[in-house]
């Protein structure tokens, strides 16, 4: 299970994530579409790792992404699969 929980990240005063929260039990599938800006890209490398949030709590398969070292996320992101619109699979 994926478990977001009042996710907050801004750039300056550009607020991207203001208490983002979000379930996504074994076996769901997740599309993720919104407006340019919208926090779609920063939501997403929040939850992987690459991008630390300002606030809030990330949960995945029971393991909280802020508090786990290089070695457990490259084990994590290994399960993991997205594709940004530049193409670049992960």
């Amino acid at each position: 299970m994926i478990h977001i929980e009042g996710l907050f990240k801004s750039f300056g005063d550009n607020h991207v994530l203001n208490g983002f929260h979000m379930k996504l039990f074994k076996g769901e599938n997740l599309v993720v579409m919104g407006k340019s800006g919208s926090g779609k890209s920063v939501m997403i490398k929040c939850l992987v790792g690459l991008m630390r949030p300002d606030r809030g709590r990330i949960s995945v398969m029971g393991n909280e992404i802020n508090t786990m070292d290089r070695e457990a996320l490259d084990i994590l992101r290994s399960d993991i699969g997205f594709l940004f619109q530049g193409s670049a699979l992960y």
